[in-house]
């Protein structure tokens, strides 16, 4: 019997044959244990042999493991690896005056814990930096701004990144960020007033300065919101500026945000310290988390308050009461602020101006390259084919020379005429093979016959030289033309007199007539090299900028230019105007246009001559 229930009207037993299966049972699985003890303890011995590698590899497998991690948050989070700025942050910073070689400088910088499809990155700087205003940098920044503005968040990014990198992270900021090392990093974020100690906001805040004071030195980062806040503005502020010299003075990078005017003016005029802003859109009355270095924010309470419906008259009164030094200042930094609005607008036109003039650029570059593999491509195959046109001119004179010899030892008229004859046919075949090939140049002012006198000096234009008229037309309308040892015969309306090159009714003898024509043509020559396809006038007189075009214009008609450029700019369109009157008025001006968008503009005239 094991047991009976409470009334005692019921017995629980176990018969006997159970109670000798039961204790069996019980020893196998005692004797069951005993084996899992004895095969663990020999497992174990064996193991303990290799103690040293398995706990190397647990080390390497947790440093592997860390490793894979910190890879595996930096995809995440889109970082960078930062470069680890040399020196100790702040060591040369002494009465106020920037120093140190530990630089703070992150681009882009991010806060990780924030959503990356709102988070806005900033650019920030502390320390001695080439990318400083003054050339030296700052070791205290002053981040001013609106409430809700992202002052907070600016200082938690800098301090979070700046840990981040020296625990062998990468930081969510752009590449080329520096970090320095810290040896501390001390932070006065957030409100820590407190019932049970007996702590105001002002009280708590206090008792992590006198700590942070007390530690600051050289290779600090100190981080401190609302410095000086929680109790009487004017002895806030006083209390502020003292507590900020004295961690400037033992050499701490300081990042500070604050509303008071005090502490603006102070970064204003104090070496080594520098104001910040975060930027508030008041028409939205919403901020866009940008910070703004060099550049005092503003409160904007006013404005934030008539927007949300405040009555004007209460917010009258208010700047009434407000000093008039200190409204003027906030003015001030209202000014500033829409003029660096007005200027990165202009920064931004320009820049997507300048990509656009690249891509201009670089579509002419192609253009040019294109028309310059197109000309080589045409010029071979001009040269191929002249080649070719050579060689069976000389392979055909050859022929016609041999049939000429043919011609001279046959006796019959009849069959010397009839070979003569279509050796004659095989030359006209052979020039007209090439007839169409080339486009003779097209004469725009041909001359009449009867204006043509013996001795003009004209350009045959079919053959592109000058030449000197030898006889009038004969009853065929050809005249004769002397180029150079050359004469040959042309119509008059593939003639061009040449500017003063109508001969000269003189009782000259025929030497100083040979002399004459001698010099123009060296003047022609001179002219034809020395004439330039531009001509600038900008800055000078309006008569004496009349003069030099009509000269030029003369020049470049007698060098035989077809198109030329007088630059004389924009200005008030003075000189335009009257220049363009007077090409209206030349008589060797064909046409002339404004430039075009590649050409110049306004800024220029294009001339095409007769």
């Amino acid at each position: 019997v094991h047991d009976q229930s409470a009334s005692g009207q019921t017995l629980f037993i176990e018969p006997q044959a159970v109670v000798v299966l039961n204790n069996d049972l019980r020893q196998l699985e005692v004797d069951e244990q005993t084996e899992i003890t004895r095969i663990l303890q020999e497992l174990s011995s064996r193991a303990a042999e290799h103690y040293a590698g398995i706990m190397n590899n647990q080390e390497l497998l947790v440093k592997l493991d860390f490793i894979n991690a910190k890879g595996r948050l930096a995809l995440r989070m889109g970082a960078e690896k930062p470069t680890i700025s040399t020196g100790l942050p702040g060591s040369a910073a002494r009465n106020g005056s920037a120093g140190g070689s530990g630089v703070l400088q992150l681009k882009k910088a991010r806060h990780p814990l924030i959503d990356p499809k709102k988070v806005v990155p900033i650019d920030i700087t502390i320390g001695q930096s080439s990318d400083a205003p003054d050339g030296n940098g700052w070791n205290a920044l002053i981040i001013t701004g609106p409430n809700t503005g992202g002052k907070t968040v600016t200082l938690k990014t800098c301090g979070l990144l700046a840990m981040m990198a020296q625990t062998g992270l990468h930081i969510p900021a752009m590449e080329g960020s520096l970090v320095p090392i810290y040896e501390d990093i001390f932070a006065d974020i957030g409100d820590e007033q407190s019932i049970e100690q007996s702590l105001s906001t002002f009280s708590s805040h206090m008792t992590n300065i006198v700590h942070i004071c007390e530690e600051a030195r050289p290779g600090t980062l100190v981080l401190v919101d609302e410095l000086g806040a929680g109790t009487d503005p004017l002895e806030g502020a006083a209390l502020a500026i003292s507590i900020l010299e004295d961690l400037i003075d033992k050499g701490a990078q300081v990042l500070a945000t604050t509303h008071y005017t005090e502490l603006k003016k102070y970064a204003l005029t104090k070496p080594g310290v520098q104001n910040a802003s975060m930027q508030f859109d008041v028409e939205t009355l919403s901020p866009t988390y940008k910070l703004i270095v060099g550049i005092p924010g503003r409160s904007n309470a006013f404005e934030i308050s008539k927007k949300l419906g405040l009555a004007p008259e209460l917010i009258d009164k208010a700047r009434t009461l407000m000093e008039s030094g200190e409204m003027e200042f906030e003015d001030v930094i209202g000014a500033i602020e829409a003029d660096r609005k007005a200027a990165e607008a202009e920064r931004d036109e320009a820049t997507l101006l300048n990509v656009e003039m690249k891509k201009l650029r670089e579509e002419a570059a192609a253009e040019r390259k294109r028309i310059d593999k197109e000309r080589d491509r045409i010029l071979n195959e001009a040269r191929a084919e002249a080649r070719a046109m050579v060689e069976e001119a000389e392979d055909f004179s050859q022929d016609i020379r041999e049939e000429l010899k043919e011609l001279a030892k046959l006796e019959s008229m009849g069959e010397r005429t009839r070979k003569f004859d279509n050796s004659r046919r095989k030359i006209k075949d052979a020039a007209g093979r090439y007839k169409d090939k080339y486009t003779k140049e097209i004469n725009d002012n041909p001359v009449r016959i009867e204006d043509v006198k013996v001795g003009d000096w004209v350009k045959v234009v079919s053959m592109q030289q000058n030449g000197e008229v030898q006889s009038l037309p004969d009853n065929k309308g050809d005249l004769t033309v002397k180029i150079g040892n050359l004469k040959v015969k042309v119509k008059a309306e593939d003639l061009m007199i040449l500017p003063d090159g109508r001969a000269k009714k003189k009782a000259a003898s025929l030497d100083n007539a040979k002399k004459n024509r001698s010099q123009y043509g060296s003047l022609y020559r001179s002219k034809s090299q020395s004439v330039s396809v531009q001509t600038d006038v900008r800055g000078q007189q309006a008569e004496e900028a009349l003069d030099h075009v009509t000269k030029y214009i003369d020049d470049a008609f007698m060098a035989g230019l077809k198109e030329v450029t007088i630059v004389h700019g924009r200005g008030e369109g003075i000189l335009m105007k009257v220049i363009r009157d007077e090409l209206k008025r030349n008589k060797h001006v064909k046409s002339f246009r404004r430039g075009g968008y590649n050409e110049g503009g306004d800024g220029v005239t294009i001339v095409v001559l007769k």
